[in-house]
């Protein structure tokens, strides 16, 4: 059984690690674990750091995973997206003149930043036919700064990915059907912040980093409620897992403060992915995606899924990495299906180790 490997997903309140082993057609878990960042030590840059190193060695030492090879996200904050439009051209001409396009369109010298980009489609502007391009760009420093704290953590880093790719790479394994070609899909990883993407089969053609989520509702429940963040986030969390288990009555006076405190960035937030999908629609000329699929730490509070179903006018659902991939074995580790959903980063940052077995094997090659 060929062994991929461990997804290393490194989050604002907790890092997570998968591995993942088989072939494309029979994906299983070897193993995966969950140390939560103590609140007291994610304050300060150094502290965090440490707790980070702390929790990614322990890991390694007492679970089951094979090896140390390693595949790693940049966090929203570290990396950059912006969608540009080219003129159609070769592939080789492509690379020199998003590298060009690319000055002046980040916060930051791009001539000292990591670059990758891919082609969305053709779209066309007055009497243009454009090509629409994603690109994602990263100060090398971070690059390096990733890099260096794999290798103290023990960890052989074989890959950096973009966390928008890594989200849609768990599910883009269900779309083999030639019906599924050219069908939209939207997905929001919804965690600190909220990461949108929007994909036409198996080709993602928009991405976009909305500065709403678990942050967000925090600070709002903190200031409605006089607590510190720290506290907001816990009562949330206790909420979100009674409202899951059907344990939430209407007369809950925690409850209902909590929700009447987010309720407006929930809105807010329900707009913004909803601009995202009319640029995607008048951009591409498509049609509408048909459901909302959530991923990410808040998507285990039924209020926050059906609250942007009902914002969007569309019908919201957790999605399930792990559907198909048996994980009874891991025990409460992955026991709900809102926890599930949790893992998405980390289960596509392992998956990758496909992709990369191909490149090895020259499938790729040109």
């Amino acid at each position: 059984m060929a062994q991929l490997p461990i997804g290393v997903d490194i989050g604002s309140t907790a890092v997570r690690m998968l591995q993942l082993a088989g072939s494309e057609r029979d994906v299983r878990v070897v193993d995966a674990g969950k140390v939560v960042i103590p609140r007291e030590a994610a304050a300060q840059a150094d502290t965090r750091r440490e707790a980070i190193l702390d929790a990614i060695r322990r890991m390694l030492k007492e679970r089951h995973f094979h090896g140390h090879q390693a595949v790693m996200a940049l966090a929203p904050e570290q990396a950059s997206v912006r969608n540009i439009r080219m003129p159609a051209m070769e592939t080789a001409e492509l690379d020199g003149a998003v590298h060009w396009e690319a000055q002046n369109k980040f916060p930051f010298d791009t001539a000292t930043a990591v670059i990758q980009y891919q082609r969305a489609g053709r779209v066309r502007q007055g009497d243009e036919v454009l090509e629409e391009v994603i690109v994602f760009a990263v100060p090398r420093v971070e690059v390096e700064a990733t890099i260096e704290l794999a290798s103290e953590a023990g960890l052989n880093l074989v890959s950096l990915d973009a966390k928008p790719c890594t989200i849609f790479r768990g599910f883009e394994r269900f779309l083999q059907r030639h019906e599924d070609e050219g069908v939209p899909s939207v997905m929001a990883d919804v965690g600190a912040r909220t990461q949108v993407v929007i994909a036409s089969g198996r080709d993602i053609v928009f991405v976009k980093m909305i500065p709403i989520g678990g942050a967000v509702f925090n600070r709002a429940v903190a200031e409605c409620l006089d607590l510190e963040p720290s506290e907001a986030e816990a009562l949330r969390r206790r909420i979100g897992a009674r409202v899951a288990d059907g344990e939430v009555q209407a007369q809950d006076r925690a409850a209902r403060a909590v929700g009447d405190a987010i309720r407006p960035h929930l809105e807010d937030l329900a707009d913004e992915i909803g601009l995202c999908l009319r640029y995607h629609g008048v951009t591409f000329r498509a049609p509408r995606p048909e459901k909302l699929q959530l991923t990410g730490g808040e998507a285990h509070n039924p209020s926050i899924v059906s609250a942007l179903g009902e914002g969007l006018g569309m019908p919201a659902e957790v999605a399930d990495p792990f559907r198909g991939v048996r994980t009874d074995h891991l025990g409460q580790v992955l026991d709900r299906r809102g926890v599930r959903a949790e893992w998405a980063t980390a289960f596509g940052l392992s998956l990758k180790g496909f992709h990369l077995d191909k490149l090895m094997t020259g499938q790729y090659a040109a």
